[in-house]
């Protein structure tokens, strides 16, 4: 397990992609006990073999035809037809406006750059400066992962064994409690700053706007009452979002145009080959770490160290949140997930709920360098750099890690939708 680890972290540390620095590791152990090399392909086709997976696809398409439909920018003028009228308004519409977007796409890095692209522009035209409004795009766009569906929700409840249906669920609350503290930070902010309004109010301005986005909104309630009905899948919402973004961009907008499709289509297959190869390559990577009885050394020592759950979730947290600075998201999932089941129900730690609080964990280290993936995706957009973006981004940062505290801590938050509902 040592020579597995530290063959990881060399090559991570060498600039080595996630998935080759897995796959390598794991060749090399597998190679040194004189265990054939066709394990190693083996093992990462058959981690694919899962229907759930056939989700990640087929949501990364959908953000791929929401950007490309024009969706974002009508969800964006509905928004702040809502909220500009107040102090930081405009802001305000970037947070409000993801709540909308993340029920579409499901996607953080598809927010990010949906909300750089529409709002950058109109932030620094209204006295906020570029940074800023960079370091606001990525931080609202780390709801995209937690309000359903998600991309994250479907490789958690593939590796966790829980219902996707409830972890869907479980999201709402926690999302926006999230929205709700970057709320508050605009608010002080615009305090502080004197961030101006965007005029007054106007009820037919806010009917104007919620008539032209009435296509977009529909599309997050159709996803839920099918699937609350049984006509979908929790799998299958990913193929109606896909079909719904194309159905409204083409025939409804008029903005989506066939000629595109082709490079819609690459780009997906592009994003989803990343994704997935991660997912293959952990499956030899897992296995070892498994076979090494890895899960079973974790619980023996979280447990020497304490038996109380809310300490575990403490160090728990604690590990995430540094290990988001450094490693990939998907990659930490598909790594410690495995590893943390066997420690989660000694400790009788609800498996949706910690999903939650794991995603939570992920996206806020999506905000760190020196992998902060939104970071890179809103300073390249918005052409800004780290450093104007790092000084606009910890008041976001040290709200949602505030938010995180509530999430873990009042398990009711995940929890409470789904039993209220039912299973799924």
């Amino acid at each position: 397990m040592l020579v597995l680890l530290g063959a990881f972290a060399i090559l991570v540390i060498v600039g080595t992609p996630v998935a080759i620095a897995m796959i390598g590791s794991a060749g090399l152990v597998i190679g040194m006990e004189g265990i054939p090399l066709a394990l190693v392909a083996q093992r990462v086709f058959a981690g694919l073999q899962s229907f759930p997976l056939l989700a990640i696809p087929l949501f990364t398409l959908a953000g791929s035809l929401m950007n490309e439909s024009g969706i974002s920018e009508r969800l964006f003028g509905f928004t702040r037809a809502m909220v500009g009228h107040i102090r930081g308004g405009l802001a305000q519409t970037a947070v409000v406006g993801n709540v909308f977007l993340a029920g579409i796409s499901g996607s953080s890095v598809a927010d990010t750059a949906a909300t750089t692209r529409v709002l950058v522009p109109q932030l620094e035209r209204n006295g906020y400066s570029r940074g800023f409004g960079a370091a606001l795009s990525a931080a609202s766009a780390t709801l995209g992962p937690i309000i359903p569906p998600s991309i994250l929700m479907v490789l958690y409840a593939w590796q966790a064994n829980v219902s996707l249906g409830n972890l869907f669920i479980a999201g709402i609350f926690p999302g926006i409690i999230m929205a709700g503290a970057m709320f508050l930070v605009i608010v002080i902010l615009a305090r502080v700053r004197r961030y101006p309004t965007s005029g007054a109010f106007s009820g037919s301005a806010l009917w104007t706007a919620f008539k032209r986005a009435i296509w977009a909104l529909l599309m997050p309630v159709i996803i839920i009452i099918g699937f609350r009905m049984g006509a979908v899948t929790a799998t299958e919402i990913a193929g109606v979002a896909a079909l719904y973004s194309a159905l409204v961009g083409i025939f409804i907008y008029r903005t989506l145009h066939i000629g595109r499709i082709p490079h819609i289509l690459a780009t997906t297959a592009r994003e989803t080959a990343v994704i997935l190869m991660i997912a293959g390559a952990a499956s030899p990577f897992s296995w070892i770490l498994g076979i090494e009885q890895a899960p079973q050394l974790v619980v023996s020592t979280v447990s020497a160290i304490t038996d109380n759950p809310w300490m575990v979730l403490l160090i728990l947290n604690i590990a995430l949140l540094i290990l988001g600075m450094f490693v990939e998201t998907i990659a930490i999932m598909i790594i410690l997930v495995p590893i943390l089941i066997p420690l989660l129900t000694a400790m009788q730690i609800d498996l949706v709920h910690f999903g939650i609080v794991l995603l939570v964990n992920l996206v806020i280290g999506q905000l760190t360098p020196p992998v902060g993936v939104l970071l890179f995706v809103s300073m390249t957009i918005a052409k800004v750099s780290m450093g104007q973006i790092l000084r606009e981004v910890w008041p976001f940062f040290l709200g949602l890690t505030i938010a995180l505290l509530f999430i873990t801590y009042i398990p009711s938050i995940s929890l409470w939708l789904p039993s209220l509902i039912g299973p799924n």
